[in-house]
C-alpha cells in the first residue's frame, strides 16, 4: 500500500462513516459513545484516542519475531509475553496516560555472533520492559462528530533485557544487551463518534533515539531513526455488550542510516489490527490480533520490541 493511498484512507474514512452512521449521538445511557467503544490501542508503537475516560486496564501480549539480523551482530529469532499495567487520567480537554510492561519474557534462538555460534543458542529472560508516558489535549468541533487535537508521547528506556552466551572461539562469556532507544512521539489526533460508530486517525513523527554502548570491546554507534507514523481505525458496536474494531498502522522511515553495523534503510512497516470488544458495565475485555505485513515489518518490529505480529488479551475499568 502506498503512502498516497494511505492518505487517501485517512482522509475518506471519517466521510464514509458520517455517510453509513449519520448524526453523532450519546449513547441510551447518556454515556459517551466516543470514551465507550473506543478501537482498542495496540503497541507498534500504539494509536492516541480522541477521547478516553479515566481508565486502568492489565493486558497479557505474546509476540514474535523469525529475524534479528536488523540488530548489531546478533542472529536469529525471537519470541516474547508481555504483561503490562497501564492508565489514563483524565481531566477537562487533556488525558495524561502512562504504561509499564512489569514483565518481558524473552526467548532467543540466537544463530550467530561474532566469532560463530554461541553457547547456548536458545535461552529465556524475563525483564522490565520500557515506561511509556504520553499526554492527548483535544476539543470538540463538532460534538462527539469530530474531536481533534495533539498528543506527545515518549517512551523511556527502562528495559533490563540481557542476555549472556560463551563465544565458540575461545569459551569467552559475553552480554548481549538489546539497544536502547528513547522515543519522541509528537502526533495530530483525530477523530469521533458517527452513531455507534467511532473512528481515530494520527499522522504524526516517531523518532527513536539511542546512545552509543559496545560489545565485545566493538563500539555499537546507535544511529537516530525518524519515521513518519500514521493510524488510522474504526470501530462498530452493534450491541451494548459487544463491538468490533480494525486498525491500519504505517512507518515509514524519512531519514537515511548507511551504517553497516545497523542495515535500517527505507524501513516500512505496515500491519493490520483487529479487535473484538466486550463490556460489561465499566468493565471491557479486549482480545487484540496485530498482523504485520512483510519483512520491512519484521525488522521494525525488532527495533520497536513489538515483534512482528503479535496476540493481546487486555481488561479495562473505567472511571465514570
Amino acid at each position: 500500500m502506498t503512502g498516497t493511498t494511505t492518505a487517501r484512507v485517512a482522509v475518506l474514512a471519517p466521510l464514509l462513516l458520517a455517510a453509513l452512521a449519520g448524526p453523532a449521538r450519546a449513547d441510551d445511557d447518556g454515556q459517551s459513545v466516543l470514551q465507550t467503544f473506543y478501537p482498542p490501542p495496540v503497541d507498534g508503537p500504539a494509536l492516541r484516542l480522541p477521547e478516553s475516560p479515566t481508565r486502568l486496564y492489565i493486558d497479557a501480549a505474546y509476540a514474535s519475531s523469525n529475524d534479528l539480523s536488523v540488530l548489531p551482530y546478533i542472529e536469529g529469532k525471537g519470541t516474547n509475553f508481555r504483561f503490562a499495567l497501564g492508565g489514563v487520567w483524565r481531566w477537562r480537554r487533556f488525558s495524561f496516560e502512562a504504561e509499564l510492561p512489569f514483565a518481558n519474557v524473552t526467548t532467543l534462538d540466537v544463530t550467530m555472533v561474532p566469532g560463530g555460534v554461541p553457547n547456548p543458542e536458545k535461552q529465556t529472560g524475563t525483564a522490565l520492559g520500557d515506561l511509556r508516558v504520553g499526554a492527548i489535549w483535544t476539543e470538540r468541533l463538532a460534538g462527539e462528530a469530530l474531536v481533534a487535537g495533539l498528543g506527545y508521547r515518549t517512551r523511556l528506556a527502562t528495559h533490563t533485557t540481557r542476555f549472556d552466551f560463551y563465544l565458540p572461539t575461545n569459551g569467552d562469556s559475553v552480554s548481549y544487551v538489546f539497544p536502547y532507544y528513547f522515543h519522541l512521539e509528537p502526533t495530530v489526533v483525530v477523530g469521533g463518534a458517527l452513531g455507534r460508530f467511532t473512528y481515530a486517525v494520527n499522522e504524526g513523527v516517531l523518532a527513536m533515539i539511542g546512545p552509543d554502548g559496545d560489545f565485545l570491546g566493538l563500539p555499537v554507534i546507535v544511529p537516530t531513526l525518524i519515521f513518519w507514523d500514521s493510524h488510522v481505525a474504526v470501530s462498530y458496536a452493534p450491541f451494548d455488550f459487544l463491538g468490533a474494531s480494525v486498525e491500519l498502522g504505517t512507518d515509514v522511515q524519512v531519514n537515511e542510516v548507511n551504517d553497516s553495523q545497523f542495515p535500517i534503510d527505507n524501513l516500512r512497516s505496515t500491519w493490520l489490527a483487529p479487535a473484538l470488544q466486550f463490556h460489561l458495565g465499566d468493565w471491557r475485555l479486549d482480545a487484540i490480533a496485530r498482523i504485520g505485513l512483510g519483512r520491512k515489518t519484521e525488522q521494525f518490529g525488532v527495533l520497536e520490541y513489538v515483534g512482528t505480529s503479535s496476540y493481546s488479551l487486555r481488561a479495562t475499568v473505567a472511571f465514570n
